[in-house]
């Protein structure tokens, strides 16, 4: 959700300046969005967050050597703060489906462009908080099947479709197609989405 003046507030996290400086530059070409706050180390990232209360950060993944350290500070931040959206920014494509797993709500390869990156903050800031009654739950517990529950603990680790075909010995299309169902069942815009959800229904441990 956007701010009250209109622009998307952002913190940027990197452990380098020169990607700082480089995000930063792409940044302030635009108008609706706002850098807030910059970040050199992931507790400072956290603190930042804490403090500033933005609506979008740019989280590096790799810190000072540390593979695991953006997706652990994703999952501190998300314990704080979980309205806040976070894109995980990396050049390391394997490091992706841990930040998802710990509550990234998008990432990017650090190839991206100028328009991918203003048009993923857009989105990210457009996404409204989701939010579960138990009406909602209970109804929705019961839609979830066998089969699809199975999908959902794959979606959980990361797995593509063509992965979770192979896993479970089906047709591509039939993955796709159930990927496709639980989103829908559990009202989810997206992968990372449904397994966020799942885990809030009682779904996924």
């Amino acid at each position: 959700m956007m701010s009250p003046t209109g622009k998307i507030n952002i913190i940027i996290a990197d452990d380098t300046l020169i990607a700082r400086e480089g995000w930063k530059k792409v940044l302030e070409t635009s108008w609706d969005i706002k850098v807030i706050g910059e970040a050199k180390t992931t507790r400072e990232a956290i603190q930042r967050t804490i403090e500033l209360g933005p609506d979008v950060v740019l989280m590096d993944l790799k810190w000072f050597g540390d593979e695991t350290a953006g997706w652990s500070a994703i999952r501190e931040i998300k314990q704080v703060n979980h309205e806040v959206k976070i894109i995980a920014i990396t050049a390391f494509e394997g490091l992706i489906r841990d930040a998802r797993l710990a509550g990234a709500d998008s990432a990017l390869l650090k190839t991206f462009t100028r328009e991918e990156l203003l048009d993923e903050i857009r989105v990210q800031a457009s996404k409204p908080e989701n939010k579960i009654t138990p009406n909602a739950l209970s109804s929705t517990l019961e839609k979830i099947t066998d089969r699809e529950l199975e999908v959902l603990e794959l979606l959980e680790q990361g797995h593509s479709d063509k992965e979770i075909a192979k896993l479970l010995n089906i047709a591509p299309t039939t993955a796709k197609n159930h990927v496709k169902r639980i989103l829908e069942k559990i009202g989810a815009k997206n992968r990372t989405q449904a397994v966020s959800l799942a885990r809030q229904m009682g779904h996924l441990k």
